[in-house]
């Protein structure tokens, strides 16, 4: 049985394990990516999450959803080809995806660790909590994001982090930076923030409509 990590992301998903020389490794999808849109679409009748779901709510915008981390925790809720699920629900159902892709490489996983936003409310925690429980995952821990990337930079450095240090964490949906202090071994989050609508799903809107202007000039 394995440990896995699980980074839920607004625009990706990605999941990891520990080999036996203690090793992260990336588990790759079925299209052999190591991350896979964090998106739901209802496609022949079934929910589906993935590259597939995101060029089908692409071209059917009615039947899919996407970026709906960014209300973790909120009760309004997304309309899927007739069906009305909460950001919790699909959520779920992206982890649930994660889950299977790391049993197939892996087997039975024993516990799971999740990654969330340094700056996440109370709510969005509880949502990510339940969303991984509704997931059939038995969360270990829910870790802050920038204490993830510290970790793993003392890890490829292969040395021990001590001081202050600054981690930006640009996303798909969200721009943040976390102020963070690492001493013998615990990395303790000093101060978070950032802006919940400035990330790669917002640049690429802009230049949409940078575009369009230019081209009816």
């Amino acid at each position: 049985m394995k440990y896995i990590g699980i980074d839920l992301g607004t625009t990706f998903s990605v999941a990891a394990y520990l080999d036996d020389l203690g090793v992260p490794q990336i588990i790759r999808n079925e299209d052999g990516e190591n991350i896979t849109p964090s998106c739901v679409a209802k496609i022949n009748g079934a929910l589906q999450v993935g590259q597939r779901a995101k060029r089908h709510a692409h071209n059917v915008p009615e039947e899919g959803a996407k970026t709906f981390k960014r209300r973790m925790g909120e009760e309004d809720t997304y309309q899927v080809g007739g069906d009305n699920l909460s950001a919790t629900d699909l959520s779920s159902l992206v982890l649930k995806k994660m889950k299977a892709l790391a049993e197939n490489e892996v087997g039975t996983i024993k516990k799971t660790v999740v990654t969330i936003p340094a700056n996440f409310a109370h709510e969005a925690r509880d949502a990510t909590m339940h969303a991984a429980s509704m997931a059939g995952l038995d969360v270990e821990f829910i870790i802050n994001e920038p204490t993830a990337a510290a970790l793993y930079y003392a890890y490829a450095e292969q040395e021990d982090l001590f001081g202050t240090y600054a981690v930006y964490d640009l996303g798909g949906g969200t721009f943040d930076i976390s102020i963070i202090k690492v001493e013998n071994g615990d990395v303790e989050v000093i101060a978070s923030n950032g802006v919940s609508q400035l990330g790669g799903d917002d640049f690429d809107k802009c230049l949409r409509e940078l575009v369009k202007d230019k081209y009816e000039k």
